[in-house]
């Protein structure tokens, strides 16, 4: 899937609240830098990461801009997160 239509579906997932959507975008050795806090490693870590989320919050990415390489090799994405405790 090329990079830019990658990180597009996954967002489209995650404003869906489709955490598994989002994990089958993902590869088996997924890095996720959690904000203030650490780094976990693979997809059942991240799993149990969104599975905790989706019992504190409600959350879109608006305003979603991608940026990616030529290549494909690099990409980032901006956004502004709207949401709500639970």
């Amino acid at each position: 899937m090329e990079t830019h239509a990658l990180i597009e579906a996954y967002y489209a997932a995650f404003n869906r609240g489709d955490s598994a959507g989002m994990l089958e975008l993902l590869t088996d050795d997924v890095v996720h830098d959690i904000n203030q806090g650490g780094r976990e490693h693979g997809k059942e870590a991240f799993r149990v990461f969104l599975d905790t989320m989706d019992t504190h919050y409600r959350e879109r990415a608006e305003d979603l801009t991608i940026l990616s390489s030529v290549d494909g090799r690099r990409a980032a994405a901006e956004f502004v997160i709207h949401g709500k405790y639970l």
